[in-house]
């Protein structure tokens, strides 16, 4: 509860913890019908997106959303021109429920939202308003207003959520049911005849050849080619232009000598019996344990196993009850009075505080102190390198990106202006391999969304940024046969393996049937036979697949046989060997997880049901509006100006 702001990814949580559901749902948007076709115009300020009654959706909003997704979801810059449209659809989809939260008078007190912000952002820990405004901005980029409001209609529809999803249930009877389907188990035999095996069997007369290109023209098709000329930033070779003087390490020191003052400061470890919310006699059974404890500790037992079993605090009772280096100012004042005051190795009375009652082991202490220049040297070696680094990257990558502007035709000239080396991709596909460049499909996908003499990026990459011009594009077409004879010749091999294959299981099958013995009818046939392990239904069978791939395993009945089936190149017949119930000894400990799942499932199903209702009410009266000319003015500016993340 003390480690408060060390990962981005736990502070991304506060907001989308709130209403994971409800988000997931909204996140998976289907278009609502007629409304991108409704022939809307612009109208009103040009940063308007959308309207959902009065309430507006800017610009400013869909980019904000939009260049989330493509950083967090790690999608190339491309992807924007499909994914306008749904970062629009998903802000108006969010808005009608806040709309509708509000209109039902689901409300949001200040004591709900303080109690969610102590809890998800201070984890039970006190900072100062200063801390709090910081960490909002440095982590959310917003103001407090602005954050804390965006909370609060979260919280809203959260509770929203609720209110149309509390009477949803899951009877006993659909638990078990479901228990014994998802528990159910089966094992077949199996004999399979593989199409690749018998492809160098196969002999092809070229007018057969002809006739599977002829007859499956339409899946031979060349893709959209391009060619362009491209220069690379290399960081590496930026960075030896980079020279830091000693001068300047000692004079930055001495200007920022408080970054390098050690703050009094102790590492411990603890255990915590929570007594929140707890009545007074339940208190004093927590006191006396929480002494028991105390006394297996001060007896020699091992302190991180203790606090492993017993302690409340869940972040620190997985690593045996340390929380780490604090200093003063981070947690609560009595915890604070009592691990500052002790000696390392000691262990505490019972310190009381609002949580409950801790036991505290300080590990180590370190007195306060400015740390020495030649200590702290390297550091600020490494910051200011880092720093210059990026500005001389950026400053290299303008000029770059100024020259290809100038000289679009030639970006030869352009690099050599910079001192860039220029490469030129002949009419490269989209899935190529450039050799410079290596396998970078997001900038593969800025190239062939990008129009024909335009300038895109720089594109960041790992170790390097490249700008491109793209001087040649050449449409898919259809495939000539000479351009992919041989690839149509493996393919026509392969197909009139795969019918010699089916036409030998076909045989295997009967023959099985006949002799009621699926072993003896393979072993005529030269085929092994193979025998699974117990699989459910929604497992996996080696060698096979997912199970789904043969239900008949579950349906038929046990020693019937069934196929020839195709799965993958392989033509099977298979015989239910045995089949087993579900222990339904497992039912206690396995049918609460079913039954939260479950319950899950059909909230989310009756909330999106809501969710469409609504979005369709407000449509018919006409207070939903997306403005479609701006939207794809959106997708278009981020397809010709690609962002690098």
């Amino acid at each position: 509860m003390f480690q408060l702001f060390r990962s981005r990814k736990q502070a991304f949580r506060i907001i989308l913890g709130v209403i994971v559901a409800p988000i997931i749902i909204t996140m998976v948007v289907t278009l609502i019908p007629g409304i991108f076709g409704s022939g809307s115009t612009s109208t009103g300020g040009d940063t308007v997106l959308a309207k959902v009654g009065a309430n507006s959706i800017t610009l400013e909003d869909a980019q904000g959303d939009l260049d989330d997704r493509l950083r967090t979801q790690r999608l190339p810059a491309g992807a924007s021109i499909y994914l306008a449209p749904q970062v629009v659809q998903g802000l108006i989809s969010d808005r009608a429920l806040q709309q509708e939260s509000e209109r039902l008078g689901v409300n949001v007190t200040e004591t709900e939202l303080a109690e969610h912000l102590r809890r998800e952002i201070f984890q039970g820990g006190e900072i100062s308003q200063e801390q709090y405004a910081a960490f909002v901005q440095q982590r959310f980029q917003k103001t407090l207003p602005t954050f804390e409001e965006e909370v609060k209609r979260a919280l809203a529809v959260a509770k929203l959520r609720r209110l149309v999803t509390d009477g949803v249930t899951v009877s006993q009877a659909e638990v078990e049911q479901e228990f014994k389907r998802r528990k159910e188990r089966a094992r077949i035999e199996y004999a399979a005849v593989n199409a690749a095996s018998l492809q160098s069997s196969v002999s092809l007369s070229q007018n057969e050849i002809e006739a599977h290109f002829k007859k499956n023209q339409n899946l031979y098709q060349m893709p959209e080619r391009r060619t362009f000329q491209y220069m690379i930033l290399d960081d590496a070779k930026v960075a030896e232009r980079v020279k830091i003087a000693p001068q300047e390490l000692e004079r930055y020191y001495n200007e920022n000598k408080d970054r390098f003052r050690v703050q009094d400061r102790v590492r411990v470890t603890h255990i915590l019996l929570k007594t929140t919310d707890k009545k007074d006699d339940e208190a004093k059974q927590i006191e006396a344990k929480a002494r028991d404890l105390l006394q297996q500790a001060r007896a020699g037992k091992d302190f991180a196993a203790l606090a492993k079993a017993s302690s409340e605090d869940d972040a620190s009772a997985k690593k045996g009850g340390e929380i780490g280096w604090i200093t003063r100012g981070q947690t609560v004042p009595e915890f604070e009075q009592k691990a500052f005051t002790m000696p390392p190795g000691e262990i505490s009375d019972l310190v009381k505080t609002q949580y409950g009652y801790h036991i505290i082991k300080v590990l180590e202490r370190e007195t306060g102190r400015l740390k020495p220049f030649t200590e702290v040297q390297p550091t600020i070696l490494q910051e200011l390198r880092g720093e210059r680094v990026d500005v001389e990257r950026i400053q290299v990558a303008e000029r770059a990106r100024a020259a290809a502007i100038r000289r679009p035709g030639n970006l030869q000239e352009a690099a050599a202006e910079v001192g860039l080396p220029a490469f030129t991709a002949k009419l490269a596909a989209r899935n190529s391999l450039i050799a410079e460049i290596g396998p970078e499909p997001g900038f593969m996908d800025a190239v062939f969304t990008a129009v024909k003499g335009s300038v895109v990026g720089p594109v960041q990459m790992t170790g390097k940024s490249v700008i491109a011009v793209v001087t040649e594009i050449e449409q898919p077409r259809p495939a000539l046969l000479s351009e992919i004879f041989e690839r149509v010749k493996n393919d026509a091999s392969l197909a009139k393996a795969g019918e010699a294959a089916e036409a030998r299981a076909s045989q295997l099958a009967d023959r099985a049937k006949t002799l009621g013995d699926l072993g003896k009818a393979a072993k005529e046939m030269k085929l092994k036979v193979k025998k699974t392990e117990l699989f459910t239904r929604d497992g996996s069978i080696p060698g096979l697949g997912t199970a789904a791939t043969i239900p008949e395993a579950f349906t038929a009945p046990v020693h019937s046989m069934a196929g020839p089936k195709t799965v993958g190149t392989d033509h099977i017949v298979f015989q239910i060997v045995e089949r087993q119930g579900a222990d339904m000894r497992l039912m206690d400990t396995e049918g609460k997880l079913i039954r939260e799942t479950m319950l899950g499932t059909r909230q989310n199903e009756v909330f999106e049901v809501f969710r469409q209702d609504l979005l369709e009410r407000l449509k018919k009266q006409g207070k939903i509006k997306i403005y479609q000319d701006r939207v794809d003015r959106v997708a278009a500016n981020n397809r010709a100006s690609p962002r690098s993340y």
